[in-house]
């Protein structure tokens, strides 16, 4: 069976403008969408560039906006007619690979390592695991970048607004019982008053780390206003 697969090609060198470019592949029911940018590739078109690294959703490379929602291309079923972008409100390099250069050197002032405040009494230290179930909701974000491109409020004010991904990452620490620094503080200084709950993060976060929840209990624990 003939699929086809329209992909959004740009290199900033070259063009003024993406554009689409219509590629005809055999398509089969087990394919992901991963599979058929390599197929494109590899009997098509060479020059055609995208991210990926472990082919097994877990390192948060490969999200692109296939047929207008953002997936992993790695866990993504494809389909006998696939439209393929980059996700959106990112610099593009080229083709599918976005620019996140911006994110990494922001990442630092969000300080995620554990911050103790004193030292511990008893060693090995004894964990309460039912106060650490928000903790490890946070800590399933694999920084795939598909919440910042669907939230709205990353794309009208990426200045004031730290974006769900930074946010989730930041919660990790916020609930984590042994963690002794002021998250409310930086959660405020990275703007998640603005965050409107709309919930669009939660519902295109692949595995499962639910932003819009994490972003409304921190707003709900304390003065988040700016």
């Amino acid at each position: 069976m003939k699929g086809l697969a329209k992909i959004l090609r740009f290199d900033p060198e070259t063009d003024r403008e993406p554009y689409f470019q219509d590629f005809d592949y055999e398509f089969s029911p087990r394919m992901t969408v991963l599979d058929v940018l390599n197929l494109v590739r590899e009997t098509r078109d060479p020059s055609l560039q995208y991210s990926y690294c472990c082919r097994n959703g877990h390192c948060g490379l490969c999200g692109v906006v296939v047929n207008g929602r953002e997936v992993l291309a790695c866990r993504q079923a494809a389909e006998p007619v696939l439209e393929i972008r980059p996700l959106r409100g990112c610099r593009v390099l080229k083709d599918l690979v976005i620019d996140r250069e911006e994110y990494e050197e922001r990442r630092p002032q969000l300080r995620l390592f554990l911050e103790r405040q004193c030292e511990l009494q008893v060693e090995p230290e004894c964990i309460d695991m039912d106060a650490f179930e928000m903790f490890k909701t946070a800590s399933r974000c694999i920084e795939c970048m598909c919440c910042v491109s669907v939230c709205p409020v990353s794309r009208e004010k990426p200045h004031l607004f730290a974006g769900p991904m930074a946010l989730t990452l930041l919660a990790r620490h916020f609930f984590d019982p042994r963690d002794g620094l002021n998250r409310e503080l930086m959660a405020r200084d990275e703007g998640i008053s603005y965050c409107i709950e709309c919930g669009l993060c939660s519902g295109v976060c692949p595995r499962g780390a639910d932003p819009a929840r994490l972003i409304q209990m921190m707003k709900g624990s304390g003065n988040t206003e700016p």
